[in-house]
C-alpha cells in the first residue's frame, strides 16, 4: 500500500485556513458582515410575518366571538341584571313555620 500525501486528510484542513493575503482576508470579513445583516434582516421580516399574522387572527377571533355573543344575547328572553351576573335564583318555596332556637335546659 503506497502513502499518497494528496489523499491525507490532514491536508485538507490546511486548504481551509486563512489566507495571507490582507485584501482576502478584508473582503471575506465584509462579504461575511453582508451575509450577517441580511440574515438579521431576513429574521425580522418573518418574526414581522408571524407577529402580523398573529394580531390579525386574535382580531378575527374576537370578532366572531363578540358576533356570536351579540347573536346569543337576541335569543335569550328579557332578564334581569342579576340574573345575567348570576345572583339570582329563582324557585318556588313553601313557607314552614318556625321553630325556636332556644333549647330548653334539662330537667
Amino acid at each position: 500500500m503506497s502513502y499518497n500525501r494528496s489523499m491525507d486528510m490532514r491536508n485538507r484542513l490546511y486548504a481551509l485556513a486563512s489566507s495571507g493575503n490582507p485584501l482576502a482576508q478584508v473582503l471575506s470579513i465584509v462579504a461575511f458582515g453582508v451575509v450577517l445583516i441580511g440574515a438579521v434582516v431576513m429574521g425580522a421580516v418573518i418574526l414581522a410575518l408571524v407577529f402580523g399574522l398573529a394580531v390579525i387572527a386574535a382580531a378575527g377571533f374576537s370578532v366572531r366571538l363578540w358576533w356570536l355573543r351579540r347573536k346569543l344575547g337576541r335569543r335569550r328572553p328579557h332578564v334581569s341584571d342579576a340574573a345575567v351576573g348570576g345572583r339570582l335564583i329563582e324557585a318556588e318555596y313553601t313557607v314552614v313555620t318556625e321553630r325556636s332556637t332556644r333549647r330548653t335546659p334539662p330537667r
